[in-house]
């Protein structure tokens, strides 16, 4: 009777891994103003919590006035992104003498850092990663895309 409850616990995990279906999640970035250091994509799931440790990281090496970043596998589901523009390479966001972020930035969610913003959060970031939305336009200053590929 043990092995028969068993086999199906994981007879069903394996269906529950089965339907949750990956993609690639492609963040395309522009507006950063030159061509110094690299650009940190920072990609949230939402248990995590956006001011710490990301569930995946890239940095990217600034090329052209537009990159992308994919994230490979991901389950459709929520996601948050903050992007920035690590000017000096030193793989973190600087901060001022007032503890306020010093290198532009970028969010999902159509967030703006700002003094009545508040920080930052999960639910101010959220976007849906889905079948039908599996590309994602992250501006850091002031930049428009062409067409509707990208939300």
């Amino acid at each position: 009777m043990k092995n028969i409850i068993l086999f199906l616990l994981l007879g069903s995990i394996n269906v529950v891994q089965a339907s949750q279906k990956t993609e690639n999640l492609t963040v395309l970035i522009s507006g950063y103003g030159h061509d110094n250091g690299r650009i940190v994509v920072n990609l949230f799931r939402k248990q995590d919590d956006v001011m710490g440790k990301p569930f995946q990281s890239q940095q990217v090496s600034i090329t052209t006035d537009r990159l992308t970043a994919t994230f490979e596998n991901i389950s459709y589901g929520e996601y948050a992104l903050i992007v920035f523009h690590d000017e000096n390479s030193n793989g973190s966001l600087d901060h001022n003498i007032f503890r306020l972020p010093d290198e532009p930035m970028g969010f999902s969610g159509g967030y703006v850092l700002g003094f009545f913003s508040g920080l930052p959060s999960f639910s101010k970031l959220r976007f849906v990663f889905s079948e039908t939305r599996k590309n994602y336009y992250i501006q850091i200053e002031n930049y428009e895309p062409e067409g509707d590929e990208y939300y």
